[in-house]
């Protein structure tokens, strides 16, 4: 018989074995479904990117990113490192857009920032966060003093977050805040061609000057003309080395030209005291005649023709006053003009030299006359009360054009104070006369001396003619430091006036400012007034040639302003009594001159909220902007009460603004609004982020609360779009497109970021005022044809 003892036991263990390791593998089993608190975690919280310039505010937003799993938490203590020589948390403000609080049942948020650059902000919820999401955002401001220009980072410091137990490791992905160079504002230089006289046969010196420059010059450059039967370039010498020079007295052309040898190192400084900037000696021709010639830029709008540069060679905004020169008597008559001698070289340009060509016999102009006129200074309470008196020089040039020169002395400026004294009165009134309309420009020159002296004594200056007042506070002439010109030019030409029209008429702020464009008029004689006080607040009042306007007529006119710089602005302007008369002006108030016309814009033809350009264009890709916005939901959804509210004044919003009272209107509705910092941004194109949150703000004020309610239902299921699920304007959009106003496209993309054109802006808000598109009549705008994807929307908006 065998022993099967060995046998039974290798059995028996066997059986033992095999109950233990399946008591094993369940064991394992069951805790492989525990969570582990050393469990590996792909979710991460996010900290964005943000910029800002020195003395901004700025939100860094905290998001969470459950890079697809399933992980889910109810608390989260996060720890925030920055560079607190850059970046200073907000004062009890520090954690804002806190939009977790609408996301998440019994939000609970406590922060520590007791140590420097580090905030900990411990978050707690009654539900599990389970989804992508903004959890809330940082409020920092950068330093104004910080040296630092460029990254700066956010990072995630020593954080953690609880699942159901055991706190567990947080990863993040560190954000970061670009600090932006400041923008250095253009520059802005007047330049000023000196008046001299001379006799025939005489050497007379002509300086050209900068009288106001704002920032440094790198280079200048300057193309003048003059009449070379009269005048002939000896030598041009400049105030600084490097000054070049181009002459041709053959055909009366002068360049002259300048940069910093040293790459701007060595500029022209700032100054608001006049400085030349070169010289140009003249020869008066020996057989010229009396009379005035002028001497000037070919065209200074053209940049080869007039130039300044700032240090950074950037063209600077720039004015330029011509000049002249008087031959005051010719001693010596040939019989036939003097001709000039011909060099080898007449088209050659360097340093100091200068180049002329032979000259034909040219008949010499004729000459001008001069005569005196006195002007009365008067109270302005009593315009009878005589308080002094100055001279006018009417000059009547070679070609019979009529041109006053009035200079203000300081002693007839003391003279007529101390009349206004003893009249209690405070404002002093030169009416300047032209009873038949024959002067072609006015110089009014007002010394350092004279403009000081009516500061101190708190004096207001009216310089009144026909074409247009000048109302001088003493508050703007206060630390001038210089002699003050105001150069003022009708412009009379038919031809001119009808060159202005068709460029107002043309230029899209009419139609932004406008229902319609079409019927459109000068209502007085357009207006260039040039001075050299720059950024000081005057009075202008521009008369209304235009007769028989009835009230609501009046009410519709407005200024248009084309600014020497390139900038223009639609001003409503106050109607008031011109120069005290019975005939009606309208007045207003400038920091900066150019040429002022006043339109009228019968927009009786419809209701439209938007039109087209004069030129027959929609221009249907043309983006828009803030302020554009802001004037086409105040046509279209607000009523005309802008009067009755008070205006809110945003920094970059001027009282002269054409749509500061659309911007009001639409900013007391709660509809549009500006940053912490009081700015507005009315020149930066709309988003079609913003977009939706004005539709969506409109939506919810039409909205009963049964309906609402449904709305929030429908949008809390709404499938996001890709690039909106972390968008700090994620709910407006779910909102918007759920009410069909605006579309995802069929990528799934909203493209919150992108700009919103003339033709989207069109379509939102027909859907939004349920205007139907009109498809059937003829193409109003010639680059909307009906093939056009918005051809019906455009159609309709433009007459409803």
């Amino acid at each position: 018989m065998q022993n099967n003892k060995g046998y039974l036991f290798s059995a028996k263990y066997k059986r033992s074995m095999n109950s233990l390791l399946a008591v094993l593998l369940m064991v394992s089993m069951i805790f492989s479904w525990l969570p582990q608190a050393d469990a590996s975690i792909d979710a991460v919280i996010h900290i964005g990117e943000v910029s800002g310039k020195k003395g901004d505010s700025i939100e860094v937003p905290i998001s969470y990113d459950s890079k697809g799993t399933n992980f889910s938490f109810y608390q989260s203590e996060l720890s925030f490192t920055y560079d607190p020589a850059v970046l200073e948390l907000v004062n009890e403000d520090e954690v804002v857009n806190n939009q977790a609080y609408a996301k998440y049942q019994g939000v609970s948020l406590t922060q520590n920032t007791s140590t420097s650059g580090v905030i900990r902000i411990t978050m707690t919820t009654q539900r599990h966060i389970d989804e992508p999401g903004a959890l809330y955002s940082l409020h920092f401001k950068i330093k104004e003093n910080t040296t630092v220009v460029g990254e700066s980072s956010v990072n995630l410091g020593e954080s953690t977050w609880f699942q159901d137990g055991d706190p567990l490791p947080v990863t993040g992905e560190n954000g970061k805040v670009t600090v932006k160079a400041d923008e250095k504002p253009v520059g802005k230089a007047v330049v000023y061609i000196g008046s001299v006289k001379g006799k025939a046969g005489e050497k007379v010196t002509q300086s050209v000057d900068t009288v106001s420059l704002d920032q440094p010059i790198g280079s200048y450059g300057v193309h003048l003309k003059f009449n070379p039967a009269v005048l002939r370039v000896t030598n041009v010498t400049g105030n600084r080395s490097g000054v070049q020079y181009n002459v041709n007295n053959e055909t009366g052309s002068l360049i002259v030209g300048w940069s910093d040898a040293d790459g701007g190192l060595n500029p022209i400084p700032a100054s608001e005291i006049p400085q030349t900037l070169f010289k140009i000696e003249f020869t008066i021709a020996s057989g010229a005649v009396a009379g005035e010639y002028p001497v000037q830029t070919i065209d200074a709008t053209v940049p080869e023709h007039f130039t300044v540069t700032d240090v950074d060679a950037i063209e600077m905004n720039k004015q330029f006053v011509p000049g002249s020169i008087t031959v005051l008597s010719a001693p010596v008559t040939p019989t036939t003009p003097t001709t000039p001698t011909t060099p080898s070289n007449p088209g050659s340009s360097n340093s100091g030299t200068s180049s002329s060509g032979s000259a034909t016999p040219t008949t010499i102009p004729s000459a001008s006359t001069s005569e005196k006129i006195t002007v009365n200074v008067t109270n302005e309470r009593n315009v009878g009360a005589i308080v002094s008196a100055t001279t006018i020089e009417r000059t009547t040039g070679t070609d019979g054009r009529k041109k006053d020169e009035v200079n203000l002395t300081a002693e007839q400026t003391s003279k007529a104070i101390q009349s206004l004294k003893q009249a209690a009165s405070n404002i002093a009134r030169i009416l300047i006369p032209d009873v038949k309309d024959e002067v072609s420009e006015l110089n009014v020159k007002l010394p350092a001396e004279s403009t000081s002296l009516m500061a101190n004594e708190k004096m207001n200056l009216y310089i009144e003619t026909v074409n247009a007042s000048l109302q001088l506070p003493a508050s703007s002439l206060q630390g001038l430091g210089s002699d003050v010109f105001f150069h003022l030019v009708p412009i009379k030409d038919a031809t001119e006036r009808e060159m202005v029209k068709q460029r107002i008429q043309n230029d899209p702020l009419l139609a932004h400012s406008s229902a319609n464009t079409a019927d459109f008029r000068l209502a007085g004689r357009p207006m260039t007034i040039e001075t050299n006080m720059s950024n000081r607040p005057v009075t202008v009042v521009l008369p209304i040639t235009e007769p028989n306007l009835t009230p609501k007529e009046l009410d519709k006119l407005q200024v248009f302003i084309e600014h020497s710089d390139g900038t223009k602005e639609l001003v409503k302007g106050k109607i008031v009594k011109f120069n005290g008369t019975d005939q009606s002006g309208i007045e207003f108030e400038v920091t900066k001159f150019s040429t002022f016309s006043i339109v009228h814009i019968n927009d009786s033809k419809g209701a439209s909220y938007i039109q087209g350009y004069a030129d027959g264009m929609f221009r249907p890709n043309q983006t828009v902007q803030r302020a554009e916005m802001a004037a086409l939901i105040s046509r279209a959804l607000l009523s005309d009460n802008s009067g009755q509210i008070p205006a809110i004044t945003y920094k970059d919003v001027p009282a002269a603004s054409w749509a500061r009272d659309a911007i009001t209107k639409v900013s007391h509705a709660g509809l549009m609004n500006g940053n912490a910092n009081g700015i507005f941004m009315p020149g930066r194109s709309i988003t079609r982020a913003e977009m939706a949150v004005i539709i969506d703000r409109v939506l919810k004020k039409q909205e009963s609360p049964a309906t609402a309610m449904t709305d929030a239902t429908q949008t809390d299921g709404a499938i996001d779009a890709s690039d909106i699920t972390q968008h700090w304007a994620k709910e407006a959009v779910q909102h918007v497109v759920a009410s069909g106003i605006m579309t995802v496209s069929g990528q799934g993309k909203f493209r919150p970021e992108d700009a919103v054109t003339r033709a989207e802006a069109v379509t939102m808000l027909n859907r939004l005022l349920n205007i139907k598109s009109d498809g059937d009549n003829s193409p109003m705008w010639k680059d909307v044809p009906v093939s056009h994807w918005a051809y019906g929307a455009i159609q309709a908006a433009s007459q409803n």
